[in-house]
């Protein structure tokens, strides 16, 4: 298991609260459909119920995925940019009920995407580059230090003696 970097602490976070909203704007589909502003008929397929029971249950999804992602989870990855398209068209039934706050959590999962598709490179890759990087600082320091010694010269040695009269 990898250590999790900025990104993957902000796109798992990303997916849990995006989840979280799906449980919650599923239960008010469930108990409180008069909360929303259009009628059943405005949906754009099925009603309420449906949306409601099939929101709770994706959003429980999304954050069981979001702590994948959290444990380095590569399938996690895959799955959670699969999981984000469809919940941003999934969202796209609740346009008319909710506008603003539709167009919110579509915005999110783009982002959730993004995040998940080419906010990070790879633990393994960055590792590998910073091993290399340190066993060629270390090769060079061994080779220097390992050399034969070279013979210091000093002026008595060189044949440059200048006489001195006096």
């Amino acid at each position: 298991m990898r250590r999790a970097n900025g990104w993957q602490f902000f796109v798992a976070t990303l997916l849990i609260i995006i989840g979280c909203v799906n449980i919650v704007q599923g239960f008010v589909a469930l108990f409180t459909p008069e909360f929303y502003i259009t009628t059943t008929a405005d949906m754009l397929i099925f009603g309420y119920g449906f949306w409601g029971t099939l929101l709770v249950l994706w959003g429980g999804l999304l954050a069981v995925i979001g702590l994948a992602v959290l444990s380095g989870q590569t399938w996690a990855r895959a799955l959670g940019i699969v999981l984000a398209a469809v919940n941003a068209l999934a969202q796209l039934a609740f346009v008319m009920a909710m506008p603003v706050w539709s167009a919110f959590v579509i915005a999110i999962d783009i982002l959730v995407i993004y995040g998940l598709s080419a906010g990070w490179s790879t633990a393994e890759a960055h590792h590998k580059r910073a091993s290399q990087e340190d066993e060629g600082v270390y090769r060079s320091g061994h080779r220097a230090a390992h050399t034969a010694p070279r013979q210091a010269s000093s002026p008595e040695q060189s044949g440059d003696r200048r006489e001195t009269t006096g």
